[in-house]
């Protein structure tokens, strides 16, 4: 299975998944988020924050809660477990 995401875009996407962040009521803080992802990836060559979420966005794999500052959430799990488990990242079965 071949998803065509990068390595920036995955550790999102892994990020979320272990923070649980599955619904409305647990979505994911966007300034926190940039701020862990900044700490892995602070070199230019790397996407911004903002483009590996517009990815996952536009992908389907996370969706954007509107509040004062933003949040994100996986919106579809089994999608997101399958391109975790395919690119070697451990994932549970269940949550």
């Amino acid at each position: 299975m071949s998803c065509e995401l990068t390595e920036e875009t995955l550790f999102i996407l892994n990020l979320l998944y272990k923070r649980r962040c599955v619904n409305i009521d647990k979505g994911y803080h966007s300034e926190l988020l940039c701020k862990l992802y900044g700490n892995k990836f602070s070199a230019r060559e790397y996407l911004s924050c903002k483009e590996a979420i517009k990815i996952l966005l536009n992908k389907g794999y996370i969706t954007k809660i509107r509040k004062k500052k933003d949040k994100y959430y996986l919106s579809d799990m089994n999608k997101a477990i399958q391109t975790l488990v395919c690119h070697g990242y451990i994932t549970l079965d269940g949550l």
